[in-house]
């Protein structure tokens, strides 16, 4: 898999392709479904698939230190999303400059002038440029004047067993946040390793002066920008498991 960050690394002789966009924090099962329909549809038309992720989070540019802590390092989505078959991992470096990019400027000059997109492969809630203005019907419309294609998937739920109470839950980094955040990584690795087969999570928790809090992580978010589970090991100890 090839790895670009920018504009300015997408080779100037870069072919058509398929391509699927989102932040991807953490690789769940979602995430999983999305991707793995995008590259299915580059297998199909002969092209190569290209995933354009973002870094920083957009949050942390559009409102400074609201972010959510990373459920993977940028690293790590990487080597996700190569096992899912994508052939390149692009890296767009989320700036207040990207941030006013209009969604008319967007399409034409990232997807079209740059990646020269023959079909795009996004969430059915995906919305892009300055102030989330663009979305999907606004996608189509500029598909049927470039050429290209649009795919919008649907959000991918379900409902948990009964000792659950039959909720059901739709997967999503938020929701992972939530259930490790509560110490439930049974849940949590419920919803990150299905479509991937059998991932093991893991973290590392180091505490900076002045951050710890034995008896709740608090400090991750301020620190490390890593989420962790609720402390249940020492701060610098690492805990694994398996999640089949």
């Amino acid at each position: 898999m090839q790895r670009w960050r920018g504009q300015d690394e997408i080779p100037t002789d870069w072919g058509r392709c398929v391509v699927t966009i989102g932040v991807f924090d953490g690789v769940h099962r979602g995430h999983a479904e999305l991707i793995s329909h995008a590259v299915k549809a580059g297998r199909s038309r002969g092209v190569p698939v290209v995933l354009m992720t973002f870094d920083p989070h957009p949050m942390e540019v559009v409102f400074p230190g609201s972010h959510p802590a990373q459920l993977t390092t940028l690293t790590r989505r990487a080597e996700l999303v190569e096992e899912l078959g994508v052939d390149v991992f692009l890296v767009m470096p989320f700036t207040t400059d990207f941030m006013k990019l209009t969604p008319e400027r967007y399409i034409h000059e990232l997807l079209v002038e740059d990646l020269h997109v023959l079909e795009v492969v996004v969430g059915e809630n995906f919305t892009f440029g300055k102030k989330a203005a663009g979305n999907v019907t606004m996608l189509r419309a500029a598909g049927e004047r470039f050429g290209f294609a649009v795919e919008s998937m649907s959000l991918v739920t379900e409902t948990l067993d009964a000792e659950r109470r039959d909720e059901r839950v739709t997967f999503s980094s938020t929701y992972i946040r939530s259930c490790v955040d509560a110490g439930d990584m049974v849940a949590a690795t419920e919803a990150w390793a299905a479509r991937i087969g059998s991932r093991v999570w893991w973290c590392v928790a180091t505490a900076a002066a002045g951050c710890s809090d034995s008896r709740r992580p608090t400090w991750r978010r301020r620190c490390s920008r890593r989420f962790l589970p609720m402390a249940s090991t020492p701060p610098g100890s690492p805990c694994w498991g398996t999640a089949r």
